[in-house]
């Protein structure tokens, strides 16, 4: 997809990036709704615990606690460091996965994480509330697509690339929950890892450039030759074909109602990821467009 591709989200990709126009806003709404939920739902008020998730509310048929918990939160401190996590890693991969896929993910990390929760914790009385089970799909989301890109946390003060850091997090949140897991729902923290990873597994395949399960197939993999993916290994890039024979850009200057093919478009981004976009030609170019037009109206 081109809105795949960081040449397509830069400048010099002449403004290509406006097919993701909007991605990274839906971040935003998301952490303003969260901010809304904190300052307009005082905690443990009555409406506070119908929409906090709870067993004996799902017991009780109220069901929505299952969405409605991601949106609670349970402290000043607890809103500050989801809502901040969610702006880092959402911000980065939201563009890349565009709106509607980066929400299903989002959801279906959360009710996972919550899901996962519950299960364990049928006959708690206790209720559970927070966006971290969505978080954590997010940062799964972040690894698999951007697994080197580097980060400084407060509670590792050293730079790690991103797909260390996932690692981390779940053996931290796998022993905690061994401990005891205390007043954190380390559950559901790993069920939204579970969920996140599993929705970019199925539907996000061609971004993927790292993979937890690589660690543990069978099937060697080759890293691709850009210094950006050394050290683990990566998904290889799809293999498309070089030549040019068997595609006709010509036509898109002559017939603007002509849609891009498949292979054409495979064409065209390997060869501006091999020679970058100044060498395509004018037919090419044309083509190009064309194609960033069909994804907008998709």
């Amino acid at each position: 997809m081109l809105s795949d591709r960081d040449y397509m989200n830069s400048p010099k990709g002449q403004r290509a990036g406006r097919m993701g126009l909007g991605s990274k806003s839906v971040v935003y709404w998301l952490i303003g709704i969260n901010v809304i939920f904190f300052l307009m739902v005082p905690i443990n008020s009555e409406l506070f615990l119908r929409l906090a998730m709870s067993s004996i509310g799902i017991k009780e048929g109220m069901y929505w606690q299952v969405i409605t918990a991601m949106f609670l939160h349970g402290g000043f401190t607890h809103i500050l460091f989801n809502m901040w996590g969610l702006y880092l890693f959402g911000t980065l991969i939201a563009p890349r996965m565009g709106t509607v896929r980066f929400l299903i993910m989002y959801f279906i990390s959360g009710i996972s994480g919550n899901l996962l929760w519950l299960l364990f914790n049928w006959s708690s009385y206790s209720p559970v509330v927070g966006a971290s089970g969505a978080l954590f799909g997010v940062l799964i989301a972040t690894a698999m697509m951007d697994p080197n890109r580097e980060f400084i946390m407060l509670f590792f003060p050293m730079p790690m690339k991103c797909k260390t850091l996932v690692m981390v997090y779940a053996v931290l949140e796998i022993l905690l929950e061994l401990k005891g897991g205390g007043n954190v729902a380390h559950l559901a923290h790993l069920g939204g890892l579970f969920g996140g990873y599993l929705y970019v597994r199925l539907f996000c395949k061609q971004l993927i450039l790292w993979d937890i399960w690589d660690l543990f197939s069978k099937k060697k993999r080759v890293p691709q030759n850009d210094a950006r993916f050394k050290g683990w290994k990566v998904h290889n890039t799809k293999s498309w074909g070089t030549g040019s024979s068997d595609v006709n850009f010509e036509r898109h200057e002559k017939d603007e109602n002509a849609q891009v093919s498949q292979k054409e478009l495979d064409h065209l981004l390997d060869k501006v990821s091999r020679s970058g976009i100044n060498s395509l030609t004018k037919a090419e170019m044309s083509a190009l467009r064309k194609a960033r037009e069909q994804m907008r109206r998709r």
